[in-house]
């Protein structure tokens, strides 16, 4: 069975070109996510991520 969850973009969140976003995530208010991630968990406000998976480079 194959369920479908919303991928929630906050305020003012950047997303890099070729990032993968998995069912469900959500990326915060003011984050950046880096080209070529894997996003696989949420994403808090103010913070930048990347790599795969992704984990945060910085809080902003």
């Amino acid at each position: 069975m194959v369920t479908n969850k919303p991928i929630i973009l906050k305020e003012k969140s950047w997303i890099g070109a070729g990032s993968t976003i998995l069912a469900g995530v959500i990326i915060g208010k003011n984050s950046i996510v880096a080209a070529g991630s894997v996003v696989t968990k949420d994403v808090p406000d103010n913070c930048i991520v990347g790599g795969n998976p992704a984990k945060i480079i910085k809080k902003l």
